[in-house]
């Protein structure tokens, strides 16, 4: 298997090299959230003197997941991630370049937040794998019988806007067997797009790891600013709490024998809409009696700092749903929560005094001090969807139940 060099340091890390050859007048890698600033857009590699090699070493977890790219001749950009994220990424992605000895890779998601869903694979993401990665790999097409997918468009009063949904029956769905548990996915796009998620549904429904489910993929409203308005749906907003309720729900129950019993309707999300999801169910525990929140951006809440125009915190501490949870009575809702290993340290620096792991070990403990029935998680790797369908992959077998 081709890919970075990686020598062994002890038994619980490696010494990971990422090596590019070919001519450039700077080279770079994105991604690897291996290295010690995990927020740096890029990081510079070193040329050998006199030739075309170029590298980088970072130390890692033995059995570490996560993606990388190399940057050729990254251009110079006033945008930031704060700043003009998407457009960063866009300038990224013109000189972005797959690892060419690596065959694993995955549809980057930087592609479809700066809309871009057809990249050529030259452009896509490299999978380093040390041993992280679930097996069977869930995400390969195994000639399992295939679900039926279906779009949606779903015209939104609580949001003033429009979107996407995109629906998988299992294989055999029929409307005359007693209802399916529904699955309600966030960042629906990114589930299909990146994670081909419809695809690891058929091989866990096969392989009867899960009751066979339908799954509601919501994408975001298209918007040119679309990492501005996704935060602003999805940073505990009572109306976009209400667009799942009072808006999803019936049109799906209208179109689709699904349970109306919230135990078997989850509402699933990564990151942002992690943190939306179980903000909905605390606002609506009568729709959504089951949460996934896969790396949920817990720490969200503290409004003092300058990249709070960007991500719409509330006061002046962090981890404001966490104390919402706490205050409030418990609620007929149950938990799946994961997040990455490799998601520590100054992962966001304006959450101050807690990063990404933290954040949700502490909601996974304040939850089960007050009574709540918690399956936690911690995955081998960081914040991108090679990391978390395999969490989610997982966390379909908890909360579903075997088929």
């Amino acid at each position: 298997m081709g890919g970075p060099l990686v020598e062994p340091i002890d038994d619980r890390m490696v010494l990971v090299t990422f090596v590019w050859i070919g001519p450039a007048q700077r080279v770079s890698v994105r991604g690897a959230q291996i290295f010690p600033d995990v927020m740096r857009p890029s990081h510079p590699m070193s040329r050998v003197e006199g030739t075309d090699v170029w590298y980088l070493s970072a130390a890692a977890p033995a059995n570490v997941l996560t993606v990388y790219q190399y940057l050729l001749d990254e251009p110079e950009t006033s945008a930031s991630l704060l700043g003009d994220p998407a457009g960063l990424l866009r300038a990224q992605l013109g000189c972005a370049q797959v690892d060419p000895v690596n065959p694993r890779r995955i549809y980057p998601q930087a592609g479809v937040i700066a809309g871009d869903f057809w990249l050529p694979e030259r452009r896509w993401e490299s999978i380093l794998d040390l041993g992280g990665a679930e097996q069977p790999d869930w995400f390969e097409h195994s000639g399992a019988p295939a679900g039926a997918i279906v779009e949606h468009r779903l015209a939104s009063a609580a949001l003033s806007n429009e979107r996407t949904v995109t629906v998988y029956t299992p294989p055999g769905f029929t409307a005359t067997r007693a209802s399916y548990p529904l699955v309600v996915m966030l960042d629906g796009e990114c589930w299909l797009r990146v994670a081909r998620l419809h695809v690891g549904l058929d091989n866990l429904i096969a392989a009867r790891a899960i009751v066979p489910p339908v799954v509601a993929f919501v994408h975001n409203a298209p918007s040119a600013e679309i990492v501005r308005s996704r935060i602003a749906e999805t940073a505990c907003n009572p109306a976009f709490a209400a667009m799942l309720a009072e808006e999803l729900l019936p049109m799906l129950r209208e179109r689709y024998n699904v349970s109306a019993d919230p135990d078997r309707v989850i509402l699933a999300g990564n990151s942002y809409t992690g943190l939306a999801a179980a903000h909905a169910a605390l606002e609506r525990p009568a729709a959504f009696g089951a949460v996934m929140s896969t790396s949920g951006t817990h720490g969200w809440g503290y409004a003092n700092h300058p990249a709070a125009q960007l991500v719409l915190g509330k006061d002046d501490e962090p981890e404001w749903l966490t104390r919402q949870y706490a205050m409030a009575p418990r609620k007929a809702i149950r938990f799946w929560i994961d997040v990455g290993q490799l998601e520590t340290g100054t992962f966001i620096d304006w959450m101050p005094g807690v990063d990404q792991r933290a954040a949700n070990r502490h909601l996974r403990t304040v939850l089960q001090a007050k009574g709540y029935q918690v399956t936690y998680y911690e995955s081998p790797g960081g914040h991108e969807f090679a990391t978390f369908r395999h969490s989610v992959a997982r966390g379909l077998q908890a909360m579903l139940g075997t088929g």
